[in-house]
């Protein structure tokens, strides 16, 4: 407790000693190279110099109320077990723990308030406070470690970390849609093919064959068609589809459909039932598009154009490569996914030297399905059936399910974070029935795990049920998936006569010096209720070496029948490389088997791209079939023009047998600049469009007026890529190869404007570009002016160091400077419109100062150099209350 023993015999209120106003000083407190946020006011006295207490105590952050009225000033020291009480009425300064002290003409009153003796605020404070007039500061020294000080360090050490970058959130940004129309003229996309062959025995024949994939509006919704021929040029196949994708979930009013689909459409795959097929029919869904098709593994379909090949990767791995099958499909089915981020991309490569790609991602961990969020789909077909049969379908002999309906709805709710849960039926032909399923799945993560268990019954059947885990442990993901039959059950999934089959697979990655080599194990047994079994392991690794990718795949078969007897075991390599050497993109793929009645080198496929110019290559190819004791040779020529693309190869083989291609391909669409019809030999119905005008925005409002000019020979950017060409004597440019569905923002590329002064209002614009379509946008590019003045402190004192940014009318930060030694602040190549001034956020409260600064920044014609004169910052939030002698009545 303190000692309140007075040091007087009388306690009385001694006469205040006053300060000569010619006599005031500005100090700065330092301590070391820390300079402290706020100046302190000060007086020469006789012997030394007085420091005003109510800005040490701002200044220190000392949690001290200084009471005008009572002429008291009460808190704690540094940590709350050193309280301090000074009192002026009755001369002592009090504090825990140690002796009164008397207050021996040591504070003079002053017009600020009350100024203490340097000297005797060192005594009370415990720490050791040194002016110096000459540098006009104050230095502060103490022997153990300070609260306000050890704040001061922190803050400079996360000043030495690297920010944080910002999420890039478009929704910050302006966005144009585009309305569905009744009618908007279609894109094409075209490609020809003619192919001469020769036999061995002297047979030639010439081949020729076509593609057309259309992309447009029709009756408010998307469509598009393909239409291919058979070798004669004769129509064989036509597929079309009418659709609405809608992010945002606001199709069919109530219902928040995100999908809907009629014609040619894909259905999705249950658990344990029927899996993801293609047909005829109707689809409807409000899920997010793109997805999950089953626990821990998902399929990826998409349009693959005649003569293209596409490969698969996973998190930068290459898993897989599809050459064209004719169908005018890319299918990779039953990719597996690790515990946390999948990033999967699909490179497409055309045959005139085009690339592609297609990125999507599934994490996998916690819910995809925030709490109370419910998803749901229903969809109905007719299993591999094209919306019109230009012939007569040819249906397998005990296959009558190829043309057969099947429907199916379901729906997934998220229980909670971590909890989600779901409910189908299904409805289909299998092996020569009609199958109707129930099924039910429970997933739910567990930190470093997620869990799924799914129930499904076949009405009329009998049951399975599976339970599969994937998670990570260390530096494991690992994978675990039982499932047993029950009863009468059969599906696409699980065979009639299964009993049961467990499986595990494990993922890692071994670092040998600076190479990292990822590994994939995996072993499934398989269990028939005959008592026969099968085991399956296998193994896979996918590096990368200095522009190498390299995949193999290792699987075995071990066989064992009701007899105990184990057949020859099936034993299956697969390579699979892409790289570049010496210039060359090289791909290279093998299989064979090394054991089982196939036994040897099945195929050795080696391909080489060696570009010539930007437009041109040349590509060579060699194929070994050593079963057939045949190898071919291919070399090709492929360029790109303005208009078009075409190839051409050869081909000859060990047998004898001689061949040559020759590919066109084009596309043709409305031009939305001209509104004529414009050809490209980028593919314009598979991805969307946006037309830009550029203009000279005057009045900085955004909006192209009459009299604005339009600007020549800028460039335009979509998301990170720049467009092709620049705008043309109409200010107009046509950006191609935006990707369909998902928002892209539109800018201008500020290094391409001719004039220094000129600068693009705001970032750009946002659009959703749909496929084969133009999105019309204008793009404001203005003259800029300066915004100038002098930051003062909430003293008065100039301010140097502080982040000061400028905010337009949409919230965004125009531009950001720093004040500098003497408070001045710049703005340059502001563009002109309205602003807001304000002080950074971090600056705004290291500084306890409030944000907004002015709110009247204007920059026009008339006014192209904003002057703000003097701007004094506004006090935020303080640690010290000093009382008002009127309103607060003492204590």
């Amino acid at each position: 407790m303190p000692d309140t023993a007075s040091a007087q015999d009388t306690p009385s209120d001694p006469p205040s000693a006053q300060v000569d106003e010619d006599d005031f000083l500005f100090l700065r407190l330092m301590h070391g190279t820390y300079a402290l946020s706020e100046e302190v006011r000060g007086y020469r006295i006789e012997g030394g110099v007085c420091l005003d207490l109510a800005d040490v105590i701002q200044s220190l952050d000392l949690p001290i109320r200084l009471d005008k009225k009572s002429r008291r000033a009460t808190g704690w020291l540094f940590s709350e077990d050193r309280k301090i009480v000074i009192d002026r009425g009755s001369g002592e300064v009090q504090k825990v723990n140690a002796d009164t002290a008397p207050i021996d003409g040591e504070i003079y009153d002053s017009p600020e308030g009350w100024c203490v003796d340097a000297n005797a605020l060192s005594r009370w404070f415990g720490v050791d406070l040194k002016p110096d007039l000459y540098n006009a500061v104050v230095t502060l020294e103490s022997d153990e470690p300070l609260p306000f000080l050890q704040a001061i360090e922190r803050r400079s050490r996360a000043a030495r970390l690297r920010p944080k970058r910002e999420a890039f959130d478009l929704s910050k940004f302006p966005s144009k849609d585009m309305e569905y129309k009744i009618w908007r003229t279609p894109s094409v996309d075209a490609v020809v093919r003619s192919t001469y062959a020769r036999s061995p025995d002297g047979n030639s024949r010439l081949r020729s064959r076509y593609e057309l994939y259309a992309t447009g509006e029709l009756a408010g919704a998307s469509v598009d068609a393909r239409i291919a021929s058979d070798t004669d040029l004769v129509p064989a196949s036509l597929r079309v589809r009418a659709y609405r994708f809608d992010p945002d979930g606001e199709l069919l009013g109530p219902l928040k459909a995100t999908r809907i689909a009629a014609g040619d459409v894909e259905n999705e795959a249950g658990q344990l039932t029927g899996g993801s097929v293609v047909g005829r029919g109707a689809y409807i869904s409000n899920s997010p598009l793109g997805g999950l098709a089953r626990f821990s593994t998902t399929t990826l379909r998409g349009t693959l154009p005649a003569g293209w090949d596409a490969e698969l990767y996973r998190n930068g791995q290459l898993v897989a490569f599809q050459d064209d099958r004719g169908d005018g499909r890319y299918e990779f089915l039953e990719i597996p996914l690790f515990f946390g981020r999948n990033a999967l991309e699909v490179v497409l490569y055309g045959p005139q030297g085009q690339i592609r790609r297609e990125r999507s991602d599934f994490p996998v961990g916690r819910s995809n399905i925030k709490p109370g969020k419910t998803f749901w789909f229903a969809s109905g077909l007719q299993e591999n059936r094209n919306l019109i049969d230009l012939r007569k379908p040819v249906i397998r002999p005990g296959a009558p399910e190829a043309g057969a309906w099947r429907w199916g709805a379901g729906l997934e709710h998220g229980i909670d974070a971590r909890t989600t849960g779901a409910l189908g039926v299904q409805s289909f032909m299998l092996d020569g029935r009609r199958r109707n399923y129930l099924e039910g799945r429970l997933n739910r993560s567990f930190g470093i795990m997620q869990l799924e268990t799914a129930l499904a019954h076949e009405l009329g059947g009998g049951l399975a049920l599976q339970a599969n885990a994937i998670g990570r442990v260390g530096s494991f993901n690992l994978g675990a998936n039982a499932t047993i039959s029950r009863g009468d059950f059969s599906s696409e999934f699980i065979p009639i006569s299964l009993d049961y089959r467990a499986g595990f697979s494990a993922d890692t990655s071994l670092k040998l010096g600076r190479l990292v080599v990822p590994l994939q194990f995996g072993l499934d047994r398989l269990v028939l209720r005959d008592g026969s079994t099968e085991m399956t392991y296998n193994a896979s690794t996918a590096m990368a070496i200095r522009g190498l990718d390299l995949t193999a795949r290792l699987e075995r078969r071990v066989t064992n029948d009701l007899t105990g007897r184990i057949d020859d075991p099936e034993t299956e390599l697969q390579l699979l490389a892409n790289a570049r050497l010496f210039g060359l993109r090289v791909r290279a793929a093998a299989a064979a088997e090394l054991s089982g009645r196939e036994k040897g080198l099945q195929f050795v496929r080696i391909s080489t791209r060696k570009p010539l110019d930007r437009e041109s290559e040349l590509a060579g190819e060699i194929e070994y079939f050593p079963q057939q004791d045949d190898t071919r040779f291919s070399l090709g020529y492929a360029r790109r023009f303005d208009k078009f693309a075409i190839r051409t190869d050869a081909t000859a083989t060990t047998r004898g047998s001689f061949g040559a291609n020759f590919a066109l391909s084009f596309s043709i669409g409305p031009d939305p600049v001209s509104g004529g019809i414009r050809f490209s030999q980028a593919p314009l119905a598979r991805s969307g469009q946006a037309a830009v005008t550029v203009f000279r925005d005057i009045d900085g409002d955004g909006v192209r007026d009459a009299d604005e000019e339009t600007l020549e020979d800028v460039y335009v950017v979509a998301g990170t890529a720049q467009g092709r060409r620049p705008t043309d004597a109409d200010g107009s440019t046509i950006v191609d190869g935006l990707k369909p569905f998902r928002p892209v923002l539109i800018g201008i590329d500020e290094s391409s404007l001719s004039d220094p002064f000129l600068a693009p209002n705001g970032k750009g614009i946002v659009i959703t570009p749909r496929p084969g379509v133009a999105t019309r946008i204008d793009l404001p590019v203005t003259p800029t002016g300066e915004v100038e003045g002098t930051l003062l402190s909430t003293t008065g004192t100039a301010r140097p160091g502080v982040t000061l940014e400028l905010i337009d009318s949409r919230g965004q930060i125009i531009g950001r400077t720093v004040t500098e030694f003497d408070g001045f602040f710049l703005f340059d190549r502001i563009p002109y419109g309205r602003y807001r001034l304000r002080v950074g956020a971090e600056a705004a409260r290291t500084l306890q100062v409030a944000e907004r600064l002015r709110d009247d920044v204007v920059l026009d014609r008339t006014n192209d150099v904003a002057r703000m004169g003097v701007v004094r910052l506004q006090a935020g939030n303080r640690t010290i209350v000093i009382a008002d002698p009127i309103a607060d009545d003492g204590g």
